[in-house]
């Protein structure tokens, strides 16, 4: 499309890169002759050195034939003159950045249907930072009834592992609530649908109606803790962790307290292999497969053992992918667990430092793990 600016200031500017970089036709209307040979030298964009709201100045960017006029001049009445003279001599679609909502009817007589509120923007955006700090990003629609925003799946989250249709089935998840789009850490973005699985660590991004996103961001966010009996049962199997053995029984249960119980169904991806290792699992019911690049099992998990710590540990990508093959119960510990034990416990992070270095040493020199009485740090 062939877009006119007026304004090539610093949001005039930043808008002219993106719309070159997606290969618009863009030009730009500036005054000021040291900001038209900035943007020419670095964006690459044509320029027009005059008043945006002089009709041969318009004419001479081609405004009658463009698709787009957007004025982002420093004031809402030049922003004002400029559209009513493009309104008289072309039909291009008009955008306007609004600065003062004074403005709002005289901008709508002089038939501008696009304003971009910049203080409405501001305000809604903080707002929802200070009502929820969980949110990473929003954008007010409309009159700002609905919110669109980006939130974070926990580590422990009860959601995690589950599909967007058993999210939406589940009671008490606000009914006016759309997942838009999965964002996984490398940037990623994904369309979601019914069996598309939240996994911890990615981001979803939603619409809702505002007085509806606290409630799902609560939703979405929350960690169960475990109870005392399962808390009690999970330390007992925490306890075979050799680089663990430094850890009181009490210390143990409040590692294990802050785990979080998994209800899956069979066939559930919990990690793929070359993922980050936010978390590892013990296995309470039910049985996990590990699959190598070849989606072949090379090792099953079953009840009482665990799996995934190594990668949480050590940071390195996870070196197999885990799927549960039947309905499981799975007790989730994430990485700040470890990480508040090896701040209060400094003998268990030079127990961990020691392990690693054996078991990376046995790996490099090709040698086999003796059988211990405790299992390893591969917890098989």
């Amino acid at each position: 499309m062939k877009i006119v600016i007026a304004g090539g200031g610093r949001v005039g500017g930043a808008l002219a890169a993106r719309l070159v970089s997606e290969q618009h036709t863009v030009t730009v209307i500036e005054r000021d002759a040291g900001i038209c040979a900035r943007l020419f030298e670095e964006v690459g964009v044509v320029t027009v050195c005059g008043d945006a709201t002089n009709p041969r100045v318009l004419e001479a960017a081609g405004i009658g034939n463009a698709d787009v006029a957007a004025a982002v001049l420093a004031h809402d009445p030049a922003n004002l003159a400029f559209t009513m003279l493009v309104r008289s001599v072309s039909s291009a679609r008009l955008m306007v950045r609004m600065l003062d909502t004074n403005y709002r009817e005289a901008y709508r007589l002089a038939g501008v249907k696009e304003l971009v509120a910049e203080a409405d923007v501001v305000v809604a955006k903080m707002t929802t930072a200070i009502d929820f700090p969980q949110v990473s990003g929003s954008l007010p629609l409309s009159s700002g009834d609905a919110l669109l925003f980006e939130l974070a799946i926990p580590s422990r989250a009860r959601v995690a592992g589950q599909t967007v249709a058993q999210v939406r089935a589940l009671e008490g998840f606000p009914r006016e609530c759309i997942f838009i789009a999965l964002v996984d850490p490398q940037g990623h973005t994904a369309l979601p649908e019914g069996n598309t699985q939240l996994k911890a660590g990615h981001n979803v991004i939603l619409v809702a109606r505002r007085t509806q996103v606290a409630k799902a961001v609560e939703f979405l966010t929350a960690e169960p803790p475990l109870g005392a009996g399962l808390a009690s049962t999970l330390a007992q199997t925490l306890r075979k962790l050799d680089f663990l053995a430094p850890l009181s029984d009490e210390e143990l249960e409040n590692v294990a307290r802050g785990a979080e119980l998994l209800q899956l169904p069979a066939g559930t991806e919990l990690f793929r292999q070359g993922d980050a290792g936010e978390t590892f699992y013990v296995v309470v019911t039910g049985e996990v497969a590990m699959k190598d690049g070849a989606r072949q099992t090379v090792a099953t998990v079953k009840q009482g053992g665990f799996f995934g710590e190594l990668a949480l540990l050590t940071g390195e990508p996870r070196n197999a992918t885990a799927v549960t093959t039947a309905p499981s119960e799975l007790a989730a510990v994430g990485r700040e667990d470890f990480r508040g034990v090896m701040m209060a416990n400094p003998a268990v992070a030079l127990e961990m430092s020691r392990i690693l270095g054996q078991r990376l040493s046995r790996v490099q020199g090709g040698q086999q793990a003796t059988p211990a009485k405790r299992r390893g740090l591969f917890g098989r």
